[in-house]
């Protein structure tokens, strides 16, 4: 049992890592953008090169934090039934649907694995702008994060598996778990 915590205590703490400096990546964004609007009032001509650098910026910044998301719980969820399960039952829902995830991924992870090797192989970059700047580290960074975000998936099914079987689970390792009957978050 040790092991497993070991692991699912590092790939937890790895991508709420990720997650704190990905959202770093929002201040870039906002300086860029507003760098952009300076310079379109100040010189009536905007940076050529901004706008191409915010979309490579944000592209990153919206995939990269999936595992964080995962981790901690906040991907978005239908609770008109679910919130009200118990959490063996809860677990139990989890388990039967994480072969929808995992199909997912299975896929996403071929394919981002394809397109990233294609472009370092030929060290791809974009045509859009005089700048041309490398488009392979954003085009790797979707396998990066479809990795995290399939190791997190992981530890969740270890935790709900867990649950099932009535093993106490270490939330710093496995992230939080809701209570039976109510959630720490608020419910829409």
């Amino acid at each position: 049992m040790g092991a497993l915590t070991a692991f699912a205590r590092a790939v937890t703490v790895t991508n709420a890592w990720v997650g704190r400096v990905a959202s770093y990546a929002v201040l870039i964004l906002f300086i860029l953008l507003l760098s952009d609007v300076v310079m379109r009032y100040v010189t009536q001509s905007p940076v050529s090169w901004s706008s191409l650098a915010s979309k490579m910026v944000f592209g990153v910044y919206a995939i990269i934090g999936g595992g964080y998301l995962l981790a901690r719980r906040d991907h978005v969820n239908v609770d008109l039934f679910y919130g009200n399960f118990s959490r063996k039952k809860k677990a139990i829902t989890d388990i039967a649907t994480s072969f929808l995830f995992f199909l997912f991924l299975s896929v996403l992870l071929t394919e981002s694995f394809s397109m990233a090797y294609d472009s370092i192989s030929r060290l791809e970059v974009s045509y859009e702008t005089t700048w041309r700047p490398p488009l392979w580290p954003s085009k790797s960074m979707i396998f990066v994060a479809a990795a995290l975000l399939a190791l997190q998936g992981i530890v969740k099914l270890i935790a709900d598996i867990m649950i099932l079987m009535d093993i106490e689970v270490d939330e710093s390792a496995f992230g939080p778990l809701q209570d039976d009957d109510t959630s720490e978050k608020e419910t829409v």
